[in-house]
């Protein structure tokens, strides 16, 4: 009776096993199709994304290599005995001031060997050339080079590019020279636990107090008027530094993630809190950035990069809890690609 009872219920469903296989195929078709698409969909995304950006500071007259002109206009300013913080680069009236500090303003004095054309110029192309060569370093495809941080900072030529490729360098003068261009990029470096590169860095931003006393004085004794001018110019920033409980949940994020994972913690931080920061500090991120976090990322909101790195830490954590580390699953899963 138990074999007979079996039957009726397989001819009930006349090829039942079959139509389930099928969908399973056409399932499986339509999500092999959507990953063939995705990088197409991504790439327009981009391009998009980047026009509008570039579009707006055109349309507003912002000149090409301006955060160069920046830097050069600080830099020489304090060599010829005059506030290097008090340099700006005037747009339609309103001045973008020089903010670097004393680190960065020695380090680039001998730009003054140059014209300011001559050297905007100069570190536009090493700006370029920074960008291609981290993209094939984190092995990502030529066409992300339109990812809007990237192309602000291509348009800008903002020393970000630079910075993120000598940390990817991973040789401690490279490491001392972008904690010299910017002094943020010391967290990443904890993040990787590079503390002989942290040491190191330290030290050649210690000598600049030898070298250069007296400048050092007057960042300190300007450094409130020169955040609250800065903070204000780039209208608070992208990151969640000056909003307090959006800040209080990134970094309880960061933190949470840092005890399970310090390197990805350590390149997120700096576009999620960093104070004043601009889309182009996004590209901080890009050593585990994934293509669903660079799909919103690529979006020039204010505060939508602390919201957007809130959440991927709050789906990495989660997945860490669903997969243990330990477990079949989690030996036989696949490392997610940037």
């Amino acid at each position: 009776m138990a074999r007979a009872g079996c039957h009726p219920s397989r001819r009930s469903v006349p090829g039942g096993s079959r139509v389930a296989a099928g969908e399973g195929r056409e399932a499986t078709g339509l999500f092999a199709l959507a990953q063939r698409a995705w990088p197409f969909v991504l790439a327009a995304w981009f391009a998009w994304q980047s026009y509008l950006r570039i579009s707006f500071f055109v349309a507003h007259d912002f000149p090409l290599g301006i955060d160069a002109r920046i830097y050069y206009r600080g830099v020489t300013a304090w060599l010829a005995g005059d506030d290097p913080w008090a340099a700006a680069v005037l747009v339609h009236g309103s001045p973008f001031n020089y903010a670097g500090t004393p680190v960065t303003t020695v380090l680039m004095a001998p730009v003054a060997l140059v014209s300011e054309d001559v050297f905007t110029a100069l570190w536009l192309g090493a700006t370029w050339a920074a960008a291609f060569w981290t993209l094939q370093r984190l092995r990502l495809p030529i066409w992300w080079i339109l990812f809007p941080p990237i192309t602000e900072a291509l348009f800008s030529a903002n020393p970000q590019l630079v910075v993120l490729a000598l940390l990817l360098v991973d040789h401690p003068i490279a490491s001392a020279i972008a904690t010299g261009l910017k002094v943020y990029a010391f967290i990443p470096l904890a993040g990787e636990k590079r503390w002989r590169q942290i040491a190191i860095a330290a030290a050649f931003s210690a000598v600049t107090i030898l070298i250069a006393p007296n400048l050092w004085i007057e960042y300190f004794q300007q450094f409130a008027r020169i955040s609250d001018r800065l903070a204000s110019q780039s209208i608070h920033g992208f990151s969640a530094f000056y909003f307090p409980a959006l800040l209080a949940v990134a970094v309880v994020a960061l933190v949470l993630l840092a005890r399970r994972d310090p390197r990805a913690a350590g390149w997120l931080a700096v576009p999620a809190v960093w104070p004043s920061s601009q889309l182009h500090y996004t590209t901080m991120a890009l050593p585990v950035m994934s293509s669903i976090m660079a799909f919103f990322l690529a979006v020039p909101i204010l505060r939508l990069p602390p919201l957007v790195i809130t959440l991927e830490i709050c789906r990495r954590l989660v997945a860490a809890r669903i997969v243990r580390p330990d477990s079949p699953e989690a030996a036989a899963a696949p490392v997610p690609e940037p």
